[in-house]
């Protein structure tokens, strides 16, 4: 009898526990559906002045590009033209012309005479194309110019531009190098009609170097 009796009492505690281990559980699920339910009726205002909050955005907000002005067609006056495009201009001409060896000087030469203009252009083809490149090919010469950034000066005088670069030029004639000597390449520019291969219509009128004592 005894034993009957303590087998009825485990019983009843495991009934016990049973049942207040499945109220925890269905509490537990009644908070995480309340908590989502929470959640979710928090989002419909959330997500409705979030749509607001774009549209006025997007009404109020307005694009600005800013694009630098290019030459519109026609022929332009030169102060309308920065002055970084004469130096440009100028710079690749004195590095045509004034650095070079003597199996590409014809090319290069032949590259910036497509820079001039009248009255440059038949000088530039009787010195250079003619007199200059006899003597760089009977002497096997090569040079280099050195342009010092520091001393490149612009100059405006109306519809002309001078372009003045300041640097050292060595030479070397038959396999032997000269001592290098202070250089001054000034190049005079105009503007003529713009056309697809000289978009600001920039070409070259005079050349002159002075301080060449080789």
């Amino acid at each position: 009898m005894q034993k009957v009796a303590k087998v009825m009492r485990d019983s009843q505690i495991i009934e016990s526990r049973s049942g207040t281990d499945t109220i925890k559980v269905w509490e537990s699920h009644r908070e995480q559906a309340t908590l989502w339910r929470s959640i979710a009726l928090m989002q419909i205002p959330t997500t409705f002045f979030m749509i607001l909050f774009c549209m006025y955005l997007w009404g109020t907000r307005e694009t600005i590009l800013k694009v630098p002005a290019r030459p519109l067609p026609g022929t332009y006056v030169a102060q309308d033209i920065p002055d970084t495009e004469f130096i440009e201009q100028a710079t690749n001409f004195v590095n045509l012309i004034a650095t070079y060896q003597p199996q590409v000087a014809r090319r290069q030469f032949e590259e910036a005479q497509k820079l001039l203009w009248e009255p440059a252009l038949a000088q530039f083809k009787q010195d250079m194309l003619g007199t200059e490149l006899r003597a760089i090919s009977s002497t096997s010469r090569t040079q280099i110019f050195y342009i010092d950034p520091t001393k490149t000066a612009i100059e405006r005088n109306g519809q002309e531009v001078i372009v003045t670069f300041n640097g050292d030029r060595s030479k070397i004639i038959a396999g032997k190098e000269l001592p290098s000597v202070v250089s001054l390449y000034s190049v005079t520019m105009r503007v003529i009609p713009r056309n697809p291969t000289n978009p600001f219509g920039i070409v070259i009128t005079d050349m002159k170097s002075i301080n060449d004592k080789v």
